[in-house]
């Protein structure tokens, strides 16, 4: 009894294990599961040109800009403008005290008249002493250059009287606009301190600073675009400054502006200019570059694999960049992202 059961446990398990073993057999099998490969497209450099705009803050001045200052200290005893008038050329701006040294300069001057006519009656009466030889040719001369030396110092005693009287009033040294003018009756003057500027009515100019980068593809002439109160001006480079600002380490430009008088003298705008410009160059779009530790570089296409290339990218704009050297014209780029392709990844071409 004991044997059967032991027969009956053991057939038991083979019969279990052998239902379990040909399920196993006769189980159909698996397909077998293949990665579908990343689907990219592809481009290839153009050729043509590219230009890089830059944005810089730049200043509203006047064309012209002259600064009155007197030749001659005095008290100020008449003012004839204010700041805003529109002034000529000669046009009178204060009327300073200089009484005295006019008065001194009309004695000399009449002092000098009085010698010098005294030189000059002197010099005709020997004259004609001389003619009739009764005088040596020697003290005829030294009358002569007395009378010349008279009349000389006749002449610097009148410059120097009408300088004194054309200092007495200080004037515009051209035609424009009254600004910063801080002028007061008894106040005084002097040589150096300025008592207004001048700003011409000509062609309104902004001033604005950059880098020695920009300053290498500047050239005079070259066109700015300046933006104030939602209008836009449009002028061109005049000066070109060469010495940096040692307090800016910036390089100053001056530009003139077309159609800008109602633009006020001293306000800040926004200005673009072409930094940089290149022609007949390779370009690329700039949604084919990746960045790997600040290096630029693209998929090159070749035989099923997408393979890095690190580039020399020269100017740059908002979509596109200029390839200096790392591929050429007849590779073909990876220009469609996908998160599947690494250096040496295999792909498929849409």
């Amino acid at each position: 009894m004991k044997k059967f059961l032991t027969f009956l446990v053991l057939l038991m398990i083979v019969g279990v294990t052998g239902f379990f073993v040909m399920k196993r057999l006769n189980k159909p099998a698996e397909e077998i599961q293949t990665k579908e490969l990343p689907t990219v497209t592809l481009t290839r450099l153009s050729t043509g040109d590219i230009s890089r705009e830059t944005a810089l803050m730049g200043t509203i001045q006047p064309s012209d800009t002259y600064y009155v200052m007197p030749k001659i200290s005095g008290e100020i005893l008449e003012v004839f403008v204010e700041n805003g008038d529109r002034v000529e050329a000669g046009s009178p701006i204060v009327r300073l005290d200089n009484q005295k040294a006019v008065d001194a300069a009309r004695y000399t001057l009449e002092q000098t008249q009085v010698q010098a006519n005294t030189a000059a009656s002197s010099l005709a009466r020997i004259t004609a002493l001389f003619q009739a030889g009764d005088v040596s040719a020697q003290d005829f001369e030294g009358v002569q250059a007395q009378a010349e030396a008279a009349a000389a110092q006749v002449r610097s005693a009148q410059l120097n009287y009408d300088t004194q009287v054309e200092f007495s009033t200080v004037t515009a040294p051209a035609g424009g606009i009254i600004q910063n003018a801080n002028l007061t009756v008894n106040a005084m003057a002097a040589p150096g301190n300025q008592l207004c500027i001048i700003t011409g009515t000509g062609a309104k100019q902004v001033l604005f600073n950059v880098t020695e980068d920009i300053l290498r593809n500047l050239q005079p002439g070259q066109e700015v675009t300046v933006e104030k109160n939602g209008s836009e001006y449009k002028g061109s480079i005049s000066e070109i400054g060469q010495v940096v600002n040692q307090q800016t380490g910036l390089f100053p430009i001056k530009a003139t502006l077309e159609n800008a008088e109602a633009l006020p003298d001293g306000a800040s705008c926004k200005l673009r200019i072409i930094s940089s410009h290149a022609e007949n160059v390779q370009l690329i779009p700039l949604d084919c570059i990746y960045y790997s530790g600040g290096m630029p570089y693209v998929y090159v296409y070749s035989n099923g694999k997408a393979n890095r290339a690190f580039l020399t990218l020269g100017i740059q704009n908002e979509t596109e960049a200029q390839v200096i050297e790392g591929i050429n014209m007849s590779q073909d780029i990876v220009n469609s992202w996908t998160n599947e392709i690494y250096d040496g990844a295999s792909v498929k071409v849409a």
